[in-house]
């Protein structure tokens, strides 16, 4: 699955850099490079830029989501 924005493919840029064994960037970058497969992360992480916009505006579902859901 290709990135859907630069600042995501940017992120997951980093947590390939952390699977192969570099320090994470953050506690955020640990956490995903846990959870995430080599694949997955190589997959998200070689989309190009082109066409890409900066960032994706969270949609009204993925807001409810986080709000019932997520630890704050």
């Amino acid at each position: 699955m290709p990135a859907v924005s630069k600042k995501q493919q940017r992120f997951m840029g980093m947590v390939h850099a952390a699977q192969k064994g570099e320090e994470p960037a953050s506690s955020e970058v640990a956490k995903a490079a846990k959870g995430m497969t080599k694949k997955a992360t190589k997959d998200f992480a070689t989309t190009k830029h082109k066409g890409l916009p900066e960032k994706v505006e969270e949609t009204f579902e993925q807001k409810l989501h986080t709000a019932l859901f997520e630890e704050p």
